[in-house]
């Protein structure tokens, strides 16, 4: 099959992947250099109008340029690789709009992959496969023990944990005030006069020990009120559902849950609703995240929500940043978000700020 070239002043308009630099050039009615002056954004200035013209030459024959000869040319392909927990996760989906959303700003592109696909197995072999692909940089929203061990083969390419439970020896992390929200939330709840607030709490994977146990633990020593049951279950819907049916099955009072994110406290309103426990008249339930799914339960879930948004900035700004040698840990404040499922009249819950559009 033949192809039948169009001509613009002169020069053929060929398929897109095979315009080059030079076309670009004749059309404008400038040099090769200049044109490249206009697409990496310099080392030398290119008056405005000139700018202009060169831009609509490339539009017109649609001229994209090469990001691989690029980075070889500059040792940098502006693209970041995240490695997420789980995707399915909703707060996972808003961390990672934020930071895409912050690196864009930053002029980077993210290349994600999820840790689900690699289970338990080789860390080290996402690792490697991000590294292959020359990212500048990698962020880590799974900052499991064996995720740490796989950053090894990172060693000479920055990273970042997010979403990390605390400091870590050598590591660069973000992380929210886990133990502070969980302790707020919960006192919160004693405030109501609960005073058997279960916890709801994942089997692996977030600190050892998670701060959120720790600060529903201090909420309760603080108050002078013994805990009430703990249940250890997977962070999923499925997980909440069974955990809390469990909870109600045993032999400990409960008049509150405290769920340690949003997931297991959607499966817990359903568990509760199948069991005729009204919440919160029966029993009281609050959540750890924040993400819009506990906003629109029903009940409203009352919630210590992490700010996503100043977390992915701290993170990006983080790896921009020379890394320390000792490693350097930044943690974000929780807010109390009051809802109707703890208690609260529903003109405190309406009153709440909500997420930003």
């Amino acid at each position: 099959m033949t192809r039948s070239n169009s001509r613009t002043n002169g020069v053929a308009v060929r398929d897109a992947r095979s315009v080059t630099r030079a076309d670009v050039a004749r059309l404008a009615g400038v040099s090769s250099a200049v044109v490249s002056y206009v697409v990496n954004d310099g080392p030398r200035p290119v008056a405005t109008a000139t700018a202009q013209r060169v831009r609509e030459a490339m539009e017109l024959l649609g001229y994209r340029p090469n990001a691989s000869a690029r980075a070889l040319r500059t040792g940098t392909t502006d693209t970041i690789g995240l490695v997420l927990g789980d995707s399915r996760n909703p707060f996972f989906t808003e961390y990672t709009f934020e930071l895409v959303k912050g690196a864009a700003a930053r002029g980077y592109h993210v290349l994600i992959s999820d840790a689900q696909q690699y289970g338990q197995g080789d860390p080290a072999a996402l690792v490697d496969a991000l590294v292959a692909r020359q990212v500048d940089g990698l962020l880590f929203a799974a900052p499991h023990r064996g995720w740490v061990r796989g950053l090894s083969a990172a060693s000479d390419v920055p990273f970042v944990l997010v979403d990390a439970p605390g400091a870590l020896p050598g590591v660069c992390s973000v992380g929210s005030a886990a133990r502070a929200g969980a302790a707020e939330v919960t006192a919160h709840l004693l405030e109501h006069g609960r005073r058997h607030i279960a916890l709801l709490i994942g089997e692996e994977g977030f600190g050892d020990p998670d701060p959120r146990d720790a600060g529903w633990l201090s909420a309760h020593l603080e108050a002078g009120v013994r805990p009430g049951p703990q249940m250890r279950t997977t962070f999923t819907r499925e997980g909440g559902h069974l955990g809390t049916l469990r909870l109600l099955q045993g032999n400990e009072p409960v008049d509150a849950i405290f769920a340690t994110n949003d997931l297991q406290a959607i499966g817990a309103l359903r568990a509760l609703r199948e069991q005729g426990c009204s919440v919160p008249g029966d029993i009281a339930l609050v959540s750890y995240d924040g993400t819009v799914e506990a906003e629109f339960a029903w009940p409203p879930l009352t919630v210590a929500r992490q700010n996503v948004q100043a977390m992915a900035s701290a993170a990006l700004d983080l790896l921009a940043e020379p890394q320390p040698s000792a490693g350097r840990h930044i943690e974000i404040a929780t807010q109390l978000i009051l809802r109707a499922s703890c208690g609260c009249p529903a003109t405190t819950a309406a009153q709440a700020p909500e997420h930003e559009s």
